[in-house]
């Protein structure tokens, strides 16, 4: 038996009969296994849009060696009576969770955020009244704020490819569909992230595991310089011990961040990405980028759009297509806008992100502490509730922002609170809003549809705004038994970085 790699050519809405007519042909054999290996959409030539798909061939007549796979090894430390603690229930902390607890430990997660049926109650309800309720809304929960988002699977970190089988891997035992596997832009969608995530949750649960939702770590008891308790108020109060504590609190905790610093924890400033979100008509996308409504066998069309602004950049990120802008307010007096689909991509509306690099540093004009920086990021986070003292959000055409002029009346949104015209630049540092103004010129011009969208609210929520020191053990300094991975750490972004974050730190937990 031996092994082979090919790539094919295949149209959009190829069927398995036609790919294993095509692989037969291509290795002169008709027995044969394959499996695909990668999957992307070339849409350079508009007249021929196809999938080029690399895929992996077993049969007797080739003579190619077999791979080897490599698979992450979870060391066996059954018996050895430590309890983990897990702040945090996002891809981090999860992950993280799930690998200490399958190793042998006893792990308990806390959660400030509620499970994900309850959080849907719950965002509903707000999305309906304006009521914000802590412990349910789109940031905090039960699979963190990736839960109620696209689910992108797209990770650029070249070193965690163990890691990403492992995680993917889980993802599909639990519901997720199988091309993750192999799909260039992978995703999950929020609907079906509302049933995978607690499907994992309960895999960690019937290992022994424990999770308390609604419950918010308020205080952190020290011994010298290791952690021997957390304080816990909300649905759990009291104290918890731990011999390892791990905080996998994301990016909008921001009380766990000056919670964090105000014990010692040793933080540093970095610059992440500030912006606006923008929506577009999905069809109007798609004629400009396939040059026809719809394409069978691809859900919707996506953008991946740079902007040299000379000086710095601006880009789009956390593209969703078939989407809608979801009010993602880590508290009940700031707004923050991000984006969301489900699996089908279906919506009417496509939206993204635009943003630019940005350091706090910037709009201070000085150097600033990290628990100053979390203030200023909030009073800029602040200042887009104040101007309606509201979840509604400012807006304008992007046509108006290119050419200098006032929106006096916005398009239909997928928004569920208001659109309110206003003035953007009004609410960005003046180089971060030319930025801004010059990306969307430059992006006008790559897609002749982009200026026909509306630019609205903040996106503050790229990355964390500040960088835990880790030492090369992956403590926190200046602790020998803390741990803090993630988005929170400041050393990724996205649920797979995160994830493969958490097992990295757990794996070295279990290993020591």
């Amino acid at each position: 038996m031996g092994y082979a790699e090919i790539t094919l050519k295949l149209p959009t809405d190829y069927s398995e009969k036609l790919l294993k007519k095509l692989i037969s042909k291509e290795i002169s054999d008709e027995n044969f296994s394959f499996h695909i290996i990668r999957r992307s959409l070339d849409a350079r030539n508009k007249r021929d849009i196809h999938f080029l798909t690399k895929i992996g061939i077993t049969a007797d007549n080739l003579s190619g060696n077999l791979p080897i796979i490599k698979k992450l090894e979870i060391p066996d430390r059954r018996g050895i009576n430590k309890k983990a603690v897990v702040t945090g229930c996002g891809p981090a902390g999860i992950f993280a969770a799930l690998i200490l607890q399958k190793a042998g430990f006893s792990v308990t997660i806390i959660e400030k955020g509620s499970g994900v049926a309850k959080r849907k109650e719950k965002i509903d309800e707000f999305e309906k009244t304006g009521i914000f309720d802590r412990f349910g809304g789109y940031c905090f929960g039960e699979g963190g704020a990736g839960t109620f988002s696209d689910g992108k699977l797209t990770s650029r970190t070249k070193t965690i490819s163990i890691e990403k089988d492992f995680i993917f891997d889980t993802f599909i035992k639990a519901g997720a569909p199988e091309e993750i596997a192999y799909e260039t832009y992978p995703h999950l969608g929020s609907d079906n992230l509302k049933k995978i995530i607690p499907a994992i949750i309960s895999d960690f649960r019937d290992c022994g595991g424990e999770v308390l939702f609604e419950s918010e770590v308020t205080e952190i008891f020290k011994n010298g310089d290791r952690i021997r308790a957390v304080g816990v108020s909300g649905g759990h109060t009291g104290t918890i011990d731990g011999d390892f504590f791990i905080f996998a609190n994301g990016h909008s905790s921001f009380k766990l961040y000056k919670l964090l610093i105000s014990n010692g924890v040793l933080f540093t400033t970095k610059p992440f990405a500030i912006g606006f979100r923008v929506e577009h008509i999905q069809e109007e996308l798609n004629r400009s980028m396939w040059r026809r409504p719809s394409l069978p066998g691809v859900k919707a069309a996506e953008y991946h759009l740079t902007a040299d602004c000379n000086p710095g950049h601006a880009f789009t990120f956390c593209m969703c297509p078939g989407g809608k802008i979801v009010q993602s307010a880590p508290d009940g007096i700031s707004s923050v806008v991000n984006g969301m689909s489900n699996y089908a991509r279906n919506g009417f509306f496509a939206n993204s992100a635009v943003v630019t690099p940005f350091s706090l540093e910037e709009a201070a004009g000085r150097e600033v502490a990290a628990g100053n920086a979390l203030d200023l990021l909030e009073e800029m986070e602040h200042n887009f509730y104040n101007f309606r003292k509201s979840f509604d959000i400012p807006a304008a055409r992007i046509s108006d922002i290119i050419r200098g002029r006032t929106t006096s009346k916005l398009p239909e949104s997928s928004f569920s609170f208001n659109l309110v015209p206003a003035d953007l630049s009004d609410f960005f540092p003046k180089n971060v809003y030319e930025r801004l103004k010059t990306g969307l010129e430059i992006f006008s011009k790559k897609l002749d549809c982009f200026e026909n969208g509306t630019a609205m609210g903040f996106e503050s929520k790229t990355s964390a705004p500040i960088k835990c020191l880790r030492n090369q053990d992956l403590t926190a300094a200046p602790f020998k038994n803390l741990y803090i991975c993630g988005e929170g750490s400041g050393y990724s972004g996205g649920i797979v970085s995160s994830a493969a974050d958490g097992i990295k730190t757990a794996l070295k937990i279990a290993s020591d």
